[in-house]
């Protein structure tokens, strides 16, 4: 999968995108107030409470990937040419919410991790603390694209949240060029959504889901192939 074939995906997701903007859209603020509901009442109800913003600051990650599980059961419907409504989104809580928490819960704590010991090396300078900080960049980079594919591998294969990690490693080291362009699409329309403002209300979850499954299944079509073709070899051995 090359660049031409990585851009015609991410074309494929806005045309999706547009052709089901009513199912994006409700989905989307589904997910919206679902994933903000914790940080809506503390920036909205005067509740001076350090619990409170604890709650917050905890909740908020969790519900949030735990809505993103039922937004891509939806959106994947969507890709494989399904016909879906509102009762999936629900279907999709149930099924996904506890394994979308978990991965919600393990980018964050990774990505706090990988970021802290980029400013210990920079507040506490040595040859191999500099050294390592280049690592811990390219770390950032990779653990953002493997989680371009946990939910996918979650929604699409039924895997556990660790087993999807594992999975996702996998196929962007296997798969490194479209994987770091999903990035930067992905980047872009996070960018795009949070200094629009608007997008991130009606648009950003749903696309995302979309752009992330187009690139799962078009991935996933040479290792199907692969597959058929050892087992092909090995039923012309068993033959033999």
């Amino acid at each position: 999968m090359g660049f031409k074939d990585s851009v015609r995906t991410f074309w494929r997701a806005l045309k999706l995108s547009y052709e089901h903007i009513g199912k994006v859209m409700i989905t989307n603020l589904i997910w919206f107030v679902v994933g903000f509901f914790l940080l809506l009442l503390f920036t909205y109800i005067p509740v001076e409470s350090d619990w409170f913003f604890i709650l917050v600051m905890v909740g908020t990650p969790i519900l949030m990937g735990g809505a993103f599980g039922a937004v891509h059961y939806r959106m994947n419907a969507i890709v494989k040419g399904e016909d879906t409504s509102l009762e999936h989104v629900w279907i999709g809580f149930k099924r996904y919410f506890v394994r979308g928490a978990i991965l919600a819960v393990l980018a964050v704590l990774g990505f706090g991790i990988l970021f802290f010991n980029i400013w210990f090396s920079q507040n506490y300078p040595s040859k191999v603390f500099l050294l390592l900080s280049g690592f811990w960049i390219w770390g950032i980079v990779l653990w953002y694209g493997m989680h371009q594919f946990v939910l996918p591998f979650v929604v699409n294969q039924n895997t556990g949240a660790f087993s999807a990690v594992k999975k996702a490693a996998l196929i962007v080291l296997d798969n490194p060029w479209p994987s770091f362009l999903l990035v930067v699409f992905s980047l872009i329309v996070i960018a795009l959504s949070v200094l629009f403002a608007a997008p991130l209300l009606i648009f950003l979850a749903s696309f995302l889901a979309l752009l992330q499954n187009c690139f799962y299944h078009e991935l996933m079509v040479k290792y199907e192939l692969l597959a058929e073709e050892q087992q092909g070899e090995s039923e012309g051995e068993d033959r033999s």
